[in-house]
């Protein structure tokens, strides 16, 4: 069995070129780590990212009834290696109170504490509305391919690839429009749901394992920062245009918007670096061709399942929190 049908976000499939490019840009992105859980179904792994000095900020799927997190900041040595990693073990986590695991409402995002410090730099956090045309790097870990397979491989690897920030979902309730919307550009028509067809050099999209990773874009933030800010978590991929979300071409990656939740965040750790306020009318564009995303079917891209990958990508299995490690 395999991932064709669904499950919250892997590590980048990436659109061409070289893997190496793609594992370079990740490098970069100091604050982003792999996370390494268990709850009832088992072990699992996905991503997070260091907001302040003992927060790590991810998606709410990843913390929802887990019993046990640890976050490792190295860079590892893939899949199966956390045997003999320097692993920091989290004292508390929670997620969103909103959250109850429909990951089309838009409240997929949560908080992991640690009682040690880290030593890297925190992301800084974007507080604008003006992601809509922005060029966004997704960084996290987990599964990878090309955009013509879809996610094949699971090996547990940082990487970061680019895609443009397409669309504002709609959703319901206080605060609404909390889910950024990009899809993989081949640069073919029949593969474009939102904006340009044309893809970006880095073009990528999340699949699953990248589940919690960052979506960063530039916001113009001091020169004391670095030149992104983070505007989004990542939560889930959609097969929009052929059924099956399985990171290919045409397929959409979900994001919970960060700046829906500044309240949230600092009410709990207190004020993290923000910055970025940026342009923008907000809301962006509705999503083509849904009358609100609420109504709308989608599969959640996960924290990647090792019994899974294990074995080999080759079929389809639906997940509705994490991929598990057996």
């Amino acid at each position: 069995m395999a991932l064709a049908l669904g499950g919250p976000a892997h590590a980048l499939v990436i659109g061409g070129g070289l893997d190496s490019t793609y594992l370079d840009l990740g490098a970069q992105y100091l604050s982003v780590g792999q996370i390494h859980g268990f709850d009832s179904g088992g072990e699992f792994a996905a991503s997070g990212v260091v907001i302040a000095p003992n927060w790590v900020l991810t998606a709410g799927h990843v913390v929802y009834g887990a019993t046990q997190l640890d976050f490792f900041l190295d860079s590892g040595g893939g899949w199966g290696s956390f045997a003999g990693r320097s692993a920091i073990s989290a004292s508390d986590w929670q997620a969103n109170p909103n959250y109850t695991g429909n990951l089309n409402s838009g409240y997929d995002i949560g908080l992991i504490h640690f009682n040690s410090a880290f030593t890297v730099g925190p992301a800084v956090l974007y507080t604008g509305t003006g992601e809509v045309g922005q060029v966004g790097t997704m960084v996290g870990y987990g599964a990878t391919g090309t955009g013509a397979t879809g996610a094949t491989t699971f090996d547990g690897l940082k990487r970061g690839g680019q895609n443009m920030i397409d669309a504002v979902a709609i959703t319901p309730g206080k605060g609404g429009n909390r889910i950024l919307l990009s899809d993989f550009d081949s640069g073919q028509a029949s593969d474009n749901s939102y904006g340009s067809s044309s893809p970006l050099s880095l073009e990528s999209l999340i699949a699953p394992g990248d589940s919690g990773g960052g979506l960063f874009m530039p916001c113009g933030s001091p020169a004391s920062f670095v030149d992104d800010c983070l505007a989004g978590i990542t939560s889930f991929g959609w097969g929009r245009l052929d059924g099956n979300p399985d990171s290919d071409f045409g397929d959409v990656g979900g994001f919970t918007r960060v700046s829906s939740f500044l309240s949230w965040i600092n009410s709990i750790i207190g004020s993290p670096s923000s910055g970025g306020g940026g342009g923008g009318k907000g809301g962006g564009p509705k999503p083509h061709g849904t009358s609100g995303f609420e109504a709308t079917a989608v599969e959640v891209p996960e924290p990647i399942t090792f019994s899974i990958f294990g074995v080999g990508l080759m079929g389809a299995v639906a997940m509705r929190r994490r991929k598990k490690v057996n």
